[in-house]
This record gives C-alpha cells, sequence and structure tokens, in this order.
C-alpha cells in the first residue's frame, strides 16, 4: 500500500508541527495526499494554539470540517533546571505542556471521532528521557513518563470506538530545538554520540517513518504500543 493511497482525502492534525519532527511529518502526509492543520504556538504557516489552554484546544478542534482522521501530539518542551531549583511554576507549566497538552488535544479529537462514529489515530511523540534519569531535566522525564502511560490508557479505554493510541520515543536528535542547547554545551555532541550504539545522533527524517506508519492504515491493528526511535540508546551497556 503506497503512501498516496494510504492518506488520500484524509485529515490530519499535528500539534507543534510549525518545525522539527512535526513539520516533516506534516510535508510527508502532505505529499501523501492529506489534508494537513497545524496548530502551533509559532503561527507561521499554522494556526495558532496553546495546547495548555482548554478553551483554545476546544475551539481549534471545534473549528475543524471534520473530525480528524489522523491526530499527532508533538507539542512539547522543557527549561533545564535541576531538581532543586525546579520551583511549582516551571513543574506546573512542564506538565501542563508535555501531559495537559497532549491529554486536552486527544479527547477533544476523540470526543470529535466518537460523535461522527470516525476511526482516529493517535500519535503521541514522546521522549527517551521517559525512562531517565535525566540530568537537569527530571520535571520533563516524569512528564513524559506520565504521557506514555496515558497512551496505554487510552488506548485501551477507546478501542471499542476504534480509536488507535500509539507513542513514538525518539532518542537524541537535531532538530531546530535541541541545536542551540547542543551548540552551548561544547563536546556535548560527542558525548551523545558515544553514548548511541549506531555512532550518530538521530534526524528527523529518522523518526517520521515511524509516526507515518502507526497513522497509516498498515497498522489498522496496533494500539497501545512505545516505539523506541533512538538509534539503540534503550540497549547501549
Amino acid at each position: 500500500m503506497t503512501m498516496q493511497r494510504s492518506f488520500a482525502g484524509k485529515l490530519a492534525v499535528i500539534t507543534g508541527g510549525a518545525s522539527g519532527i512535526g513539520a516533516e511529518t506534516a510535508r510527508h502526509l502532505r505529499e501523501a495526499g492529506a489534508e494537513v492543520r497545524i496548530g502551533d504556538l509559532r503561527a507561521e504557516g499554522a494556526a495558532k494554539l496553546d495546547v495548555c489552554d482548554r478553551a483554545a484546544v476546544t475551539r481549534f478542534f471545534e473549528g475543524l470540517p471534520r473530525a480528524p482522521d489522523v491526530l499527532i501530539t508533538c507539542a512539547g518542551g522543557a527549561k533545564r533546571a535541576a531538581a532543586l531549583d525546579v520551583d511549582e511554576a516551571l513543574l506546573n507549566e512542564t506538565l501542563q505542556l508535555n501531559l495537559g497538552g497532549f491529554w486536552r488535544c486527544a479527547q477533544e479529537a476523540a470526543r470529535r471521532a466518537i460523535a461522527e462514529k470516525k476511526p482516529l489515530a493517535i500519535i503521541h511523540v514522546a521522549s527517551s528521557l521517559h525512562r531517565g534519569p535525566a540530568p537537569q531535566l527530571s520535571h520533563f522525564a516524569a512528564a513524559k513518563a506520565a504521557s506514555v502511560t496515558m497512551v496505554r490508557c487510552l488506548a485501551q479505554e477507546w478501542a471499542a470506538h476504534s480509536i488507535r493510541v500509539n507513542a513514538v520515543v525518539p532518542g537524541p536528535i537535531e532538530t531546530p530545538a535541541t541545536t542551540p542547547l547542543w551548540d552551548a554545551r561544547p563536546g556535548h555532541r560527542d558525548m551523545l554520540r558515544q553514548s548511541l550504539p549506531l555512532g550518530r545522533i538521530g534526524t528527523v527524517s529518522d523518526v517520521v517513518p515511524a509516526i507515518v506508519w502507526l497513522a497509516s492504515p498498515d497498522a489498522a491493528w496496533t494500539t497501545g504500543s512505545i516505539f523506541t526511535v533512538d538509534g539503540g540508546l534503550d540497549v547501549a551497556p
């Protein structure tokens, strides 16, 4: 089955899709025939969407012409801070974005799909840091761990409505968000490369095929799965 046949006439929603993994996924799906709607705080080429704002998320999904066939949640991130320096505001901000943002968008998409009796594929982009440890990112790792557990819970609860929920877990990926962080830390890229059995840092093009497959009918019997795309980090000695 070709991607063009898989996605022609489908409506795909991507949060955090203005750059990085989300933007590359959007490009692939458009080339495969999908209508793609992007929600992002950076509104260039996207509808402005704050996934931490329930009212804004509700308006976004109500404004779609129909229930989406695919929802891909890429919105996320966190400010670096040592665990002792994470205050209530940073903890809440991180949880609201990385866990709450996924939850709100998944819930709104599912409500509309159920109302229209339409199948839905949800793919959440998590992070290999959900396994921990994560120096200076403990708050982010905890939020991503919770989101991975949420994927499995929603997959079980919504399966009866023909809603599939899966996660893709990228390892270290060069993106517009990670590049300046790594540039500011001399030697960090070399450390990352040495930690990866496949010997290189990942690119967005390494991750997108897993997302696209999970969104396609080829994955029609797959739900509640956590797909790791991390250059072998999970099995590193």
